[in-house]
């Protein structure tokens, strides 16, 4: 069922050369676009999927916005995780609702917010962020997506090299690493992930994701179970003439997946 689109949701628009918009929709307000001006009174209250029309007669397609184009598009402070390598990270991380998880680095919130959903209110997601403007974008981008602050997500302004992990906080099920130098958070996170827990690392560059496979072989607890990439390429797809697009989302980062061993 289509779900009716109310004030202060996050909505796509969708204009006639296929161009999507991010729109936040507040009572009262107006939006100028290259098609024209939008009322967003014309909006709220409508079935998404639902065509409306600009001050200039243009129409355009409104829906709710979804998760993928939405972490793409948020405010940042910082390079994001994008969606390709999130979808890798869930799905090789084995996340389901009702676990434990830690993740470092905020960021812009793209994986937590993803983290979130999927654990829909149980089970935790700590989250330890060393910038506090991190901090602060990330909790706005939260707000924003889910029009409140989960309950279930804990934020601390910590620095994972130098501070140890609070002792309420763990144990965890799940340990992510999104930090410039993950070997270095090693040593303080293994003690906190369960025995059969899962640890993901994720780094842009090959001498980052070589250097953590090193500290990780060093602490003889972990068993690796690989090192990968994720590229996306799309199609254009017409009667006539179906092809690769010009461009392609290519290398972003390298995702590395272990898992805790029981100490011998």
């Amino acid at each position: 069922m289509a779900k009716i689109l109310k004030d202060g949701d996050l909505v796509e628009i969708i204009d006639s050369k296929d161009r999507i918009f991010l729109l936040k929709l507040k009572k009262g307000e107006k939006s100028h676009f290259h098609f024209g001006i939008l009322e967003h009174d014309s909006i709220i209250g409508k079935k998404e999927g639902t065509f409306v029309k600009s001050l200039k007669g243009d129409e355009v397609l409104v829906f709710k916005v979804r998760t993928p184009f939405y972490v793409v598009h948020m405010r940042r402070v910082s390079q994001i995780i994008y969606p390709k390598d999130i979808g890798a990270i869930l799905i090789h991380g084995d996340i389901y609702p009702g676990l434990r998880i830690f993740t470092v680095g905020a960021g812009a919130g793209a994986l937590p917010i993803y983290l979130l959903q999927i654990l829909n209110g149980k089970g935790k997601l700590i989250v330890y962020e060393v910038r506090s403007d991190f901090v602060d974008v990330f909790l706005a981008n939260v707000y924003d997506f889910f029009k409140t602050i989960p309950k279930n997500l804990i934020i601390r302004r910590k620095d994972i090299y130098n501070e140890p992990i609070e002792k309420e906080d763990a144990p965890f099920d799940r340990v992510i690493l999104d930090v410039p130098e993950p070997w270095r958070a090693l040593q303080n996170v293994k003690d906190s992930l369960k025995v059969g827990g899962i640890l993901i690392s994720y780094s842009p560059t090959t001498q980052q994701i070589t250097e953590t496979k090193h500290a990780l072989d060093s602490l003889k607890e972990f068993y690796h179970l690989g090192t990968f990439e994720i590229l996306e390429r799309r199609w254009k797809v017409e009667t006539l003439s179906t092809r690769p697009v010009d461009r392609m989302v290519a290398h972003t980062g390298f995702i590395l997946v272990a898992i805790k061993l029981k100490k011998k």
